[in-house]
């Protein structure tokens, strides 16, 4: 008997660990959040890549690149797209989230600032000290570095929860 309700017991643990593999499957509102920045982001570059490549090839100049990266309103739409659970005995997000994020904004943070300043510099080797740079740059090299941030965040979020925790967390 003694071993029957030892077998019981193991079985249990192993439908547990079963079901604990098969949940963290299941993506929690953060990384969906990240998931969809990298894919709005991903469209904006394509499809203003190639309106610019069209234009430059009809009119040899573009001018129309810039309303295309309208299409980044969509991160906005996030907290529509989805919404914190509602009810008092929902969990919006637990520790390791808050450490997750956390880590992420600061990863994110710094990488922003070294690619913002590369690129400056990267500018000013480029034209020289004695050219000057198209008043549209300055604008553009701010959203290219926004979106970096945009990007390095999200990767950030999913290379953490990818780790995941040991069985005991």
């Amino acid at each position: 008997m003694i071993q029957t309700a030892h077998y019981s017991v193991e079985a249990k643990n192993k439908k547990l660990k079963g079901l604990i593999k098969v949940r963290s499957k299941i993506m929690n509102r953060y990384q969906k959040i990240a998931w969809f920045n990298l894919i709005v982001i991903t469209l904006t570059v394509i499809v203003t890549s190639t309106a610019i490549a069209i234009e430059m090839h009809l009119r040899g100049y573009s001018t129309i690149g810039p309303w295309f990266i309208a299409i980044m309103a969509l991160l906005q739409f996030n907290r529509y797209l989805f919404k914190k659970p509602q009810g008092r005995d929902k969990v919006i997000h637990d520790e390791r989230d808050s450490l997750i994020l956390r880590r992420a904004l600061s990863f994110s943070y710094t990488v922003f600032w070294y690619v913002f300043v590369f690129s400056c510099f990267l500018l000013f080797l480029l034209i020289g000290p004695k050219n000057s740079v198209p008043v549209m740059t300055i604008p553009l090299i701010a959203i290219g570095a926004g979106l970096f941030l945009k990007i390095a965040s999200s990767v950030a979020v999913l290379v953490q929860y990818s780790r995941g925790g040991n069985e005991d967390e």
